[in-house]
C-alpha cells in the first residue's frame, strides 16, 4: 500500500543495528584515513577511503530506507564476507583453528544479513520509501 507524503515509517530493529554497525565502519575508515593523511601509518588510502564512502553512503541510506541503500548494504556485506572467510582461511592455514570458527561465525551472520535484506516484505519497505 503506498503511502501519503507525510507519512512516517518506523525502521526495524535489524535495519537500525546493521546501521549502526555501518557507522562503526565509518568511523573505524575515517580513523585510519586519518592517521594515513597525518602520517601515523604509512599504507595508501585506497581502501580506508572506499570503506569510508561505501559504509557511510549505506548507513545514511539504511536509515532513511532507500532502495539503493538496501544494494549498497549488500554489496558491502559481500566485501565483508569475502574478507571475513580469507581471514578465517589463512587463521586456519597457520594452525588457529578458534580464530578461523570466530571468523567463520562473523561471515555467516554477514550472510543471515544479505538474506535478511533479500527478504520480499524488506524489499518492498524500501520500495515504498521513495
Amino acid at each position: 500500500m503506498p503511502r501519503a507524503a507525510g507519512d512516517a515509517v518506523m525502521v526495524p530493529w535489524p535495519i537500525a543495528l546493521l546501521s549502526l554497525g555501518y557507522g562503526v565502519i565509518a568511523a573505524v575508515s575515517a580513523s585510519t584515513l586519518w592517521k594515513i593523511m597525518m602520517g601515523v601509518v604509512d599504507r595508501p588510502k585506497v581502501w580506508p577511503g572506499a570503506w569510508l564512502a561505501v559504509s557511510a553512503a549505506a548507513m545514511c541510506g539504511l536509515a532513511l530506507l532507500k532502495p539503493w541503500a538496501r544494494l549498497l548494504a549488500v554489496v558491502g556485506l559481500v566485501w565483508v564476507t569475502l574478507a571475513t572467510l580469507t581471514s578465517a582461511g589463512l587463521s586456519a592455514l597457520t594452525a588457529r583453528p578458534e580464530g578461523a570458527l570466530l571468523a567463520t561465525l562473523g561471515a555467516g551472520v554477514c550472510v543471515v544479513m544479505i538474506r535478511y535484506l533479500r527478504r520480499p516484505a524488506i524489499k518492498a519497505l524500501f520500495a515504498s520509501s521513495d
